[in-house]
């Protein structure tokens, strides 16, 4: 049973993930709780997109590796 709800959890994790990323692909702007953590957020991701070798985005990797 607990592999179950383990296994349930990841998924609900997984979707969660994929709802915020098809949200932000439409257009919906992101809620800022602290706008220092958020502006960290935003350089750190600039330095990944920055060295980022793949054809693929991020997000596409993900969604496959958990397939």
């Amino acid at each position: 049973m607990k592999t179950t709800i383990k296994t349930m959890q990841n998924r609900i994790d997984t979707l969660e993930v994929e709802l915020k990323v098809m949200r932000r692909m439409l257009g919906a702007a992101a809620e800022k709780k602290d706008p220092k953590a958020w502006d960290r957020l935003h350089m750190v991701g600039k330095e990944i997109n920055r060295d980022w070798k793949s054809d693929k985005p991020s997000w596409q990797l993900i969604s496959e590796s958990r397939r």
